[in-house]
């Protein structure tokens, strides 16, 4: 219902690719829910489009997770090791060399802490975003969400569980380990932080 309310309202050569959306239809939106901001979850769209990088009220908040449950979850939905891992890594790269450009306009956050300290977690990203941290924002299920494009991984849909999938902990081999390992253990944002020595 909300969405077949509003596309209409979106020029037609967008309705069909949410990675060709400008900025000024996202801020159209805005103004029109009476909102003070839009999330935009999309992870590819960021990087490919380079006009979002210049809007001043723009903010990119990343979250990085342990790459071998990213990995793991990856060869769970059908994919192939080694085309994962280049995969990943091209965009690794590209993330990488983004937030240092979008310092101080970037915040990078892990989902171990969110696990581990949601409160605080989220009021880093309330306080990064200049919006008022409310509790409700721990029980994101009791809401409904007017996603555009989303993950549609059930793992935790639903829920108001922040729970660390370690599920590649039983699912990966030591070899796959390794390699994953081997493989990304040059990038800042997990070497120290997952041991991946």
């Amino acid at each position: 219902p909300f969405w077949s309310k509003r596309l209409p309202e979106l020029p037609a050569s967008i309705r069909g690719d949410y990675m060709t959306t400008p900025l000024s239809a996202f801020e159209t939106l805005r103004e029109r829910e009476g909102r003070k901001l839009i999330l935009d979850l999309s992870k590819s769209r960021v990087y490919r489009h380079k006009a979002l990088w210049k809007g001043k009220d723009n903010g990119y908040v990343f979250m990085v997770r342990d790459p071998r449950a990213l990995i793991a979850s990856r060869l769970r939905e059908g994919g192939e090791l080694e085309h994962e891992l280049s995969r990943h890594r091209k965009w690794e790269r590209r993330f990488e060399r983004l937030i240092r450009r979008m310092m101080p306009k970037a915040m990078t956050l892990h989902y171990e802490d969110l696990v581990a300290r949601p409160e605080a977690t989220v009021r880093s990203v309330c306080a990064f975003l200049g919006i008022d941290y409310a509790p409700e924002l721990l029980t994101p299920a009791n809401r409904e969400h007017h996603f555009l494009h989303s993950s549609v991984s059930p793992y935790l849909k639903g829920s108001n569980t922040f729970r660390l999938d370690e599920r590649w902990r039983q699912e990966l081999t030591p070899a796959q380990v390794e390699r994953i390992n081997r493989k990304l253990r040059g990038f800042t944002l997990y070497r120290d932080r997952y041991g991946l020595a």
